[in-house]
């Protein structure tokens, strides 16, 4: 059951922003140990206009909170209700994050056990697909007023949790609350404030050491969660094991999707060289294999990619940090697909390949085996390497925007290469902007060719010539 203090809250707002909305309204119930104590509610003048399709959502007019009390002026009163207690709410990181910089505002610290009751409802009960407090008020049969208000939601979340103790065992709900309300072991350098900073949004984050040295560098579609995970206390990770040990910074950077977070992770970790990332380091020179049966060359051939004035796509085959490398990879295509070293150019001289003599090549060094045969092979085999056509005819713009905060980014991409970038919205001032390469990226290419064609993405792809 609910044992212990509880306050059951809700809040309306003049909007979704904590760091730019204020409240409007709070209604709140006190629990002992699963018990009711008593209620509380009051309208709040924000002290700035409440946008009209708020209005319309919860009813809270400007006229109605025009003579009501600031945040400030009940701020003490009501930080002796949440005082010690578990604050309880329906998705408790928006009702919190307000609350936390409203009295921050005001000079005190709110820093609560936080328990939210979607995550109780989807453990109590995961064969539910739907966990919004509609759906709860449906699927339970609740009784209740007028939702959007803050006290009429308060006792729908109450009436939620009296259904909870009639309908489980009270130790499953004391260790299913217990499981939700246990928070992350911080390493010493970070505290809660500095986590509950962070947002539940698609983005990068920073892990900084001392002296700014920049230990990591993540991307994720939730980077607080993310952030959380690196925390987590097992540290059968070594390198979350290191940085647990050295950090004593986060910074973050919201992306509007999924797309706008890779591309920043990418130029990050080439740029800023974080110690404990190990890919996507800034290559000087890039090689790639270049073979075009019908054309030239005729035989593979390891050639940097800085030698072509317009690189061939369709006709290259990966893009490797070293000439060793690439050759490395037509050895093993040789090795794993019977194919010739001489026709590959990894050897030279007359007479037969070293691999036909061991009986893996199938001869085409000795005229054996057909030259389309062995060009049909090969193709096979380099092809899990290919990078391909551009699937667009010309430059298009990739636009992605955030249902959270409505940032929007737009990618001009031509060729498989990043050219132009602009945002809008809160983080057009981030110190971590992205800056297009304007050059073929291997990194960016491979992030591009699979969220275009993910038949999940949310991106909206727009040619050149649809533009407005």
């Amino acid at each position: 059951m609910f044992l212990g203090d509880f306050v059951f809250l809700d809040l309306e707002t003049t909007g979704a922003t904590a760091g730019s909305d204020r409240i409007t309204e709070i209604g709140l119930i006190s629990v002992k140990n699963g018990q009711y104590v008593n209620e509380w509610q009051t309208l709040i003048n924000p002290q700035r206009s409440i946008p009209n399709n708020i209005q319309l959502i919860t009813g809270i007019s400007n006229e109605m909170v025009e003579n009501q009390p600031t945040f400030e002026d009940i701020s003490n009163a009501l930080f002796k209700r949440l005082e010690g207690k578990i604050l309880v709410a329906h998705n408790v990181r928006f009702d919190y994050a307000f609350l936390r910089n409203e009295f921050k505002s005001c000079g005190i610290k709110y820093a609560p056990k936080r328990l939210c009751t979607v995550k109780l409802s989807r453990l109590l009960y995961p064969e539910e697909r739907k966990h919004g407090l509609d759906s709860i008020i449906k699927r339970l049969r609740l009784t209740g007023g007028t939702r959007h208000r803050a006290m009429t939601d308060t006792r729908a979340i109450w009436d939620f949790a009296q259904h909870v103790q009639k309908e489980f065992e009270p130790s499953l709900i004391s260790s299913s609350i217990n499981k939700l309300i246990k928070e992350p072991s911080l390493p010493r350098g970070i505290d809660q404030e500095m986590i509950d900073t962070i947002p539940s949004c698609p983005g990068v984050y920073i892990f900084k050491g001392e002296n700014d040295c920049i230990l990591y560098v993540g991307k994720s579609k939730n980077i607080r969660s993310r952030v959380i995970s690196h925390f987590s206390g097992d540290h059968s990770n070594k390198k979350d094991l290191k940085i647990n040990q050295n950090i004593n910074g986060i910074e973050w950077c919201e992306s509007a999707g999924e797309l706008g977070a890779l591309l920043l992770e990418s130029q990050l970790v080439k740029t800023l060289n974080p110690i404990y990332n190990r890919q996507l380091r800034h290559r000087e020179e890039t090689f790639t294999i270049h073979w075009n049966p019908m054309d030239q060359p005729k035989t593979p051939l390891v050639t940097p990619l800085s030698n072509f004035e317009e690189i061939p796509f369709g006709n290259i085959y990966g893009v490797f940090a070293t000439q060793k490398q690439a050759l490395k990879t037509l050895k093993d295509l040789a090795k794993f697909n019977n194919l010739c070293l001489k026709n590959l150019g990894l050897e030279s001289g007359d007479g037969p390949c070293f691999s036909y003599q061991l009986g893996n090549c199938k001869g085409i060094c000795v005229n054996k085996e057909p030259s389309l045969n062995y060009a049909m092979r090969l193709s096979i085999a380099l092809n899990r390497h290919l990078i391909p056509d551009w699937p667009f005819k010309g430059e298009v713009l990739l636009v992605e925007q955030s249902e959270r905060s409505g940032l929007l980014e737009k990618h001009t991409v031509n060729n498989w290469t990043h050219m132009h970038y602009e945002i809008e919205g809160q983080n057009e001032t981030s110190d971590y902007r992205l800056s297009p390469p304007k050059e073929f990226d291997h990194d960016t290419f491979q992030i591009l060719r699979k969220q275009i064609s993910r038949s999940d993405s949310k991106i909206t792809i727009i040619p050149k010539n649809q533009r407005a």
